[in-house]
């Protein structure tokens, strides 16, 4: 081992803790290990900070830019006034229905938006019935965290990309993910999770919502007309673009989203403060910085030294099912006391390096680490939809797991059925 791979190594540990510990932010963490690579000399100035100019960086970021502008039309009005017209209904239908919301609104916005906004619904149902308020709020926290970006429209389209942040300098461009491939992985462990919701809600104890915690939500004011029609062709022509990125070529599909950002500034839809703060964001330099420390990785042989590392602990020739087994089962227990975004960003390397060491199909590994992150539910640590759900809902994780270990448990399950049937482990 060189001493160049104790530096990388010890960077990396010092990555790891950040990202488990949360301590500082993540793209904070990311920025730091960037310094830290030039002041050790393991990389340049121009290398360390490449990740600002990726072009996964840009594409991510601005594709961010326009998914929020598209979080801002009528669609969001829209579901709200539908969730108006439910109020009095009961039984399944109203169930069925906060759910196929919380998936719609999971594909427009973040975690905390959406949920921010059912909120408002499921408070005011009724404390004495099998739908009361925490046990409807907590259900529909658990939809929102199996769909999240699931589907590859609005925030859904910027989930590969971000895969791919964390571990493209390790791998060649023919193991990154497509646009649908997350979807794919994801859509079977969704469909049974959902369904499991449907059926077993009254599993979750019914309580009373801790307003101590509730804050207000802002009703924000809907895009005129005018906006809306700019919104919808830019997000249409960056959409068609990933449709037919084989044909346009990976540069022009990736600068897509920055031109609609244009467009979206041109036009006074969105302002250069709205557009410029989302495009400084935490999860931006996060990715930025992740993309180089993959590189690092992979110039250095440091992600082959981890990836023979954790096949040795596999064993010799491992079957494709262990493989998967192994990967779901560590990551899903990580993601539920740490963080899910931290602990994508510490699996999918880990992941990406072990394929390559044991000549699997590494968008495979990959996918397992990083739809197996989102299965982040069964404790108020995991994501900040279990962190609402438990906290506003008062609930104990103990007495929820009656609901929730079942739940992760099929998630799992369907999770490797899913990859192994669309991703063989060994091609």
């Amino acid at each position: 081992m060189t001493i160049e791979m104790i530096i990388v190594l010890a960077i990396l540990a010092f990555m790891v803790v950040m990202l488990l510990t949360r301590i500082i932010p993540y793209g904070v963490t990311a920025m730091i290990c960037c310094v830290a690579f030039v002041l050790t000399g393991v990389c340049d100035l121009s290398t360390a900070f490449s990740g600002l100019s990726n072009s996964t960086t840009i594409m991510v970021a601005t594709m961010i830019v326009v998914a929020t502008a598209l979080g801002k039309t009528s669609l969001v009005h829209r579901l709200r006034g539908v969730m108006t017209n439910l109020q009095g209904k009961q039984g399944i239908f109203l169930v069925v229905a906060l759910y196929v919301i919380t998936i719609a609104l999971s594909q427009l916005m973040g975690q905390i938006a959406c949920l921010s906004i059912m909120l408002l619904f499921v408070q005011t149902l009724d404390e004495k019935s099998s739908i009361s308020p925490a046990r409807m709020l907590f259900a529909v926290a658990c939809i929102n965290t199996i769909w999240t970006s699931k589907i590859p429209i609005g925030m859904g389209a910027t989930m590969p990309g971000t895969i791919n942040s964390f571990y493209q300098g390790m791998v060649g461009p023919e193991d990154l993910l497509a646009i649908t491939d997350y979807f794919k992985a994801g859509i079977l462990p969704a469909i049974v999770g959902t369904l499991y919701c449907i059926l077993c809600y009254k599993l979750i104890p019914s309580g009373k919502i801790d307003n101590s915690q509730v804050k207000d939500v802002k009703e924000t004011e809907a895009l005129s007309r005018r906006d809306e029609i700019i919104t919808f062709l830019v997000f249409f022509l960056v959409m068609g673009g990933f449709m037919f990125s084989n044909q346009l070529g990976s540069d022009v599909t990736n600068v897509l989203p920055a031109a609609g950002v244009l467009i979206l500034i041109l036009t006074k839809v969105l302002s250069v403060k709205e557009a410029v703060s989302t495009l400084t964001s935490d999860m931006v330099w996060m990715i930025a910085g992740m993309t180089v420390m993959s590189s690092v990785l992979g110039s250095t042989g440091v992600g082959d030294l981890i990836g023979n590392t954790v096949l040795n602990i596999l064993g010799s020739n491992p079957s494709g099912l262990f493989v998967s087994i192994v990967f779901c089962v560590v990551t899903t227990i990580l993601t539920n006391f740490l963080s899910n975004m931290g602990t994508m960003a510490l699996m999918c390397p880990i992941a990406a390096a072990t394929a390559q060491a044991g000549g699997m199909n590494v968008k495979a590994v990959v996918l397992v680490a990083a739809v197996s992150s989102w299965f982040a539910i069964a404790m108020p640590t995991g994501c900040a939809g279990a962190m609402m759900a438990f906290g506003i809902g008062n609930h104990n994780a103990f007495k929820v797991m009656k609901f929730t270990l079942p739940l992760v448990l099929l998630l799992m399950i369907s999770l490797i059925i899913g990859v192994n049937l669309f991703f063989p482990i060994y091609n």
